[in-house]
């Protein structure tokens, strides 16, 4: 799955940018595009400070209100590929710069073919680094929806619950059949079990309280710690302790 971001104030200009997206995906991959769409700036702020999973982001600038818009996305998502469509009255001096860090550059207006040219280039990028040695850990949900790549990283936990498994992400939950302890083998050893039914992503720890038997991640999420895994999780925490 491919995850899009989507921006342009005029409703017309967005449809265009939408059309062209599924186009581009449809012509030069297999993976099915989740595109998040705005043509409102505060809504657009909004979900950038939600840190959904984004892969892509296509953003028509205007003015100053979306070069700040380009600065928060980056903030959030630091391997997040821009495509920037720039009117030319803007100069590039407000974002061409090493804190936005675009991958593609289309100026406005352009001429005709241009902008499909571009962003052929820019899917075709950025799939090939997907598919290098050094691309970012993936691991792949598996349902109804498809094959589904999930980066390892933005993993918080996974939960089994009635023969399914539950991928949690920051603000998002992916679900597939199976069993947890086929899942760990798939993971890295970042992942720790906690309890029958958990495990975490210990790069995503922020404090653990043994004496309410929980675990707490990032942005307030909590998962339970169990008797039977108090051990286990006691010894990783003092090796942080002799790093």
């Amino acid at each position: 799955m491919i995850a899009m971001f989507v921006y342009d104030r005029e409703q017309r200009e967005l449809e265009s940018l939408k059309q062209l997206s599924k186009e581009t995906v449809a012509y030069l991959s297999e993976e099915t595009l989740e595109l998040y769409s705005f043509s409102s700036h505060r809504a657009a702020l909004d979900f950038a400070a939600q840190g959904e999973t984004l892969d892509l982001a296509c953003i028509r600038i205007r003015g100053k209100e979306e070069i700040r818009l380009l600065r928060l996305l980056r903030k959030h998502f630091l391997q997040l590929d821009f495509l920037l469509v720039a009117d030319r009255a803007v100069s590039p001096m407000e974002y061409l710069t090493p804190d936005i860090r675009a991958a593609a550059l289309l100026l406005y207006p352009y001429q005709p073919g241009q902008q499909k040219q571009v962003w052929e280039i820019f899917l075709k990028d950025f799939l090939a680094k997907r598919n290098t040695d050094g691309a970012e850990e993936m691991f792949v949900v598996e349902n109804q929806s498809g094959k589904i790549p999930v980066p390892v990283a933005q993993i918080y936990y996974i939960e089994v619950r009635e023969r399914k498994i539950y991928i949690r992400l920051r603000n998002k939950e992916y679900v597939q059949y199976g069993a947890l302890e086929h899942v760990m083998r798939k993971l890295p050893d970042t992942f720790l079990r906690c309890h029958r039914s958990f495990a975490f992503n210990t790069h995503h720890l922020d404090l653990v309280k043994l004496s309410e038997n929980a675990i707490y991640l990032e942005h307030g999420i909590m998962v339970p710690l169990s008797r039977s895994y108090k051990a286990s999780v006691k010894e990783y925490i003092h090796g942080l302790g002799r790093r």
